[in-house]
């Protein structure tokens, strides 16, 4: 396999192009500008780029080197296992990350199963991640909330935030009561709350949510393919999470 290995540190780049090339299977050279990254792409086509987190300019590296190799796979070295250092680098989309105790062997290691496909890091920051993919997915969910009743559910969620009761519901929309109140079972059934005030505080919280202005956009977090540190492994995959804006009717 083709390997670029990133850093601003000569003595790291040559150390480590050695250890990779003692693998007869690896071709590899080092690179430290976006010059010496296009030098590399003419004689390479990379499917492996080792980065050094320390590098001032890794990451717009990394992407000129996928902007001519969009598969590539990325895995980082760093001094410091720092977690909003790797998760800046799991948005970027890596194929794992190596901490500064990991050894030669090891990386050789990562290497091939990297070729297989595989995505290893410290335990710690593979349940970091994990725990950041959670956080995301029960945002969503919570923010879809009111999606998922119905346009007379809504109204009655609205209702029961004002503080009405079953009885002024009913007369404010001109239904039975009976119906008023299976609505009301409903809400209580899909958001899984125990109470009616549990159901409006959700709504009124969802409606100051929906009502943050917000500049967010579409975040990708990839880990796919990596090296051995620890054993700890995800499967190749992709989250996004993007935010959403529910409409809010309100009655008459």
């Amino acid at each position: 396999m083709d390997i670029i290995f990133i850093s601003h540190v000569r003595v790291l780049r040559d150390a480590l192009v050695a250890t990779l090339q003692k693998a007869s299977e690896n071709r590899a050279c080092g690179a430290f500008s976006r010059e010496t990254v296009e030098a590399a792409l003419v004689a390479f086509a990379p499917g492996l780029v080792i980065v050094d987190a320390a590098h001032p300019e890794g990451a717009a590296l990394v992407a000129t080197v996928r902007a001519s190799v969009p598969k590539a796979s990325v895995v980082v070295l760093t001094t410091a296992e720092r977690d909003e250092e790797f998760l800046a680098w799991a948005d970027i989309g890596i194929s794992g990350y190596l901490g500064p105790d990991t050894p030669a062997a090891d990386l050789l290691s990562a290497v091939r199963r990297v070729e297989a496909g595989e995505v290893a890091c410290p335990p710690r920051l593979t349940a970091l991640l994990l725990n950041r993919f959670a956080a995301r997915s029960n945002e969503r969910v919570d923010r879809a909330g009111i999606f998922t009743l119905t346009a007379r559910e809504r109204e009655i969620a609205e209702l029961l935030a004002d503080g009405l009761s079953n009885k002024l519901i009913a007369r404010r929309l001109q239904v039975a009561l009976a119906t008023v109140k299976n609505h009301v079972h409903s809400i209580l059934e899909k958001w899984d709350c125990q109470s009616r005030g549990e159901a409006a505080a959700r709504y009124r919280k969802q409606v100051s949510d929906d009502a943050k202005p917000t500049s967010a956009k579409p975040v990708e977090l990839r880990m796919s393919q990596a090296p051995a540190m620890s054993g700890a492994t995800l499967r190749n995959g992709a989250v996004q999470h993007r935010p959403s804006t529910a409409f809010i009717h309100r009655a008459a």
